[in-house]
């Protein structure tokens, strides 16, 4: 009696939820870095395309959040209760045995085109190419005409005269735009993972600015770092191997300037004091002429 009871106590639907946390739960303990990301609108065929392409190294896990939550409450694991707070609306968990900046890098070079949707804000000038479509003539041939889209017939088909600019970077595709585009097959809008952020077996939590910093800019930055600190170093006389020659010429350069100034004699200022002194003897010419 007490089995049967227990039965129905414990629904499918439960076991099926208490077995995505224990799953959730293992691969928590399992990757040194957790990744949260927004997969609304990228293809099914995409999203296991690029799962296949980089595993087995980083896992994608679609839960529920509130499941994500719950495991967040229960169990130990540094800075997960605080990338929680960074769960999107539509959550996938990235597990990885990457470095969140590697991880991050090789996921948000992954990406989908898809079609406009009404409301969608160009990324870039959307272009309708010039050339021949698989469209009979028909109410299409009215829209690109009404939106002014340059067209003809070509054996039977609507052919695109020359290069049109249907909408401009930083605009919203209306209804009609949308339609006519997926009509014409064109996907211009390119769509990955939204990473929301991430944490690292230290329990550190990386937010997407920093993540989508790349080695180069990390070069540069520290490029300009030392750049600036040289100069500071130089200004305040600090002498270390970096600025010892820098701070040695800078002091010839000013005893010969000084030198010069006050018209002191020695093998370093000869000919300078001689250019001088013709400069001198020119400018009094041009006056006494």
């Amino acid at each position: 009696m007490s089995s049967i009871t227990e039965s129905r106590r414990v629904s499918p639907q439960r076991a099926r939820k208490a077995k995505m946390m224990e799953k959730f739960a293992k691969l928590v303990k399992e990757y040194p870095t957790i990744m949260f990301a927004d997969f609304a609108r990228i293809p099914a065929d995409h999203f296991q395309r690029v799962r296949r392409e980089l595993s087995p190294d980083i896992k994608f896990f679609v839960i529920k959040k509130r499941l994500v939550a719950k495991v967040a409450e229960e169990i130990d694991r540094k800075g997960l209760k605080e990338l929680v707070n960074r769960m999107p609306l539509n959550l996938v968990v990235i597990f990885s045995k990457k470095d969140p900046f590697e991880t991050f890098h090789l996921i948000a070079e992954r990406k989908a085109e898809v079609f406009l949707k009404p409301g969608d804000v160009a990324e870039e000038d959307i272009v309708i190419p010039k050339g021949p479509t698989d469209i009979a003539p028909g109410p299409i041939l009215t829209d690109l005409r009404a939106m002014g889209v340059p067209t003809k017939i070509q054996g039977g088909k609507v052919a695109i005269s020359e290069d049109f600019v249907i909408l401009r970077k930083g605009e919203e595709a209306s209804p009609q735009i949308a339609d006519l585009l997926r009509n014409l097959n064109i996907k211009p809008l390119k769509v990955g993972f939204k990473v929301t952020g991430a944490i690292d077996e230290e329990g550190l939590l990386y937010l997407p600015d920093l993540l989508a910093i790349t080695k180069e800019d990390i070069m540069e930055m520290i490029v300009k770092a030392h750049g600036s600190a040289l100069n500071l170093a130089l200004e305040i006389g600090e002498i270390n191997r970096y600025t010892v020659r820098p701070l040695m010429e800078r002091a010839i350069a000013r005893a010969l300037t000084l030198s010069i100034e006050i018209n002191w004699i020695s093998d370093k200022t000869i000919p300078h004091l001689i250019r001088k002194a013709v400069a001198v003897a020119s400018a009094l010419k041009e006056k006494a002429s």
